[in-house]
């Protein structure tokens, strides 16, 4: 498992290339990947919960991945809930973790065209303003990330993404920080996480 430097390593983290360790999975996380018909699906269901384990075994909140569960919201670590309230996403070959005391929500996306025409779907006239005046590349894919991550800390209580408000604060040559979320290129990669 490769490990992808983000801004946030206190927070999050972001793997790639999953080399599946068995001995990591608990027999019933291992049934629940083998139900996935799609050898994709359950690669990235288990890159995820990796990525995740991998960051508790990183901060030394336990002592073997298989002692690490995700039951989100919550970290779960040798079957009692932490106090880590986690997030995960997934964009084969990549997948992420985010980790903090408070609700968080995370989102990667591997990058990939996305016409400006489809900002009316998640973006309300508002955004799709800012989402115009902003001259970075891939710019909709951040906005898209941003709403995804910012949609996960409020645990998807929201119907549509286009009822999550976000509203630019500044802008990098790779990056956005929104008021409630920050999105990053990274590589082949946006990655954003709710702050």
């Amino acid at each position: 498992m490769r490990i992808i430097p983000t801004p946030w390593p206190d927070r999050a983290i972001v793997v790639a290339d999953l080399i599946t360790h068995e001995e990591w999975f608990t027999p019933d996380e291992l049934a629940i990947a083998n139900e996935f018909k799609l050898a994709k699906r359950r690669d990235e269901w288990l890159l995820s919960r990796a990525a995740a384990k991998r960051w508790a075994l990183q901060r030394g909140l336990c002592n073997d991945a298989r002692s690490c569960n995700v039951a989100r919201p919550f970290l779960v670590i040798d079957g009692v809930e932490s106090e880590w309230h986690i997030s995960l996403s997934h964009s084969s070959p990549y997948a992420g973790a985010a980790f903090a005391r408070d609700p968080i929500g995370i989102d990667v996306q591997v990058l990939r065209d996305f016409p400006d025409g489809a900002a009316h779907l998640f973006l309300t006239n508002d955004e799709q303003t800012q989402m115009r005046t902003c001259a970075l590349p891939h710019r909709l894919l951040h906005f898209w990330c941003a709403k995804e991550a910012a949609w996960k800390k409020l645990g998807g209580a929201i119907p549509t993404l286009k009822q999550v408000p976000i509203h630019i604060e500044s802008v990098s040559e790779n990056s956005i920080t929104f008021d409630i979320v920050e999105s990053v290129l990274i590589d082949d990669l946006i990655v954003a996480i709710s702050r």
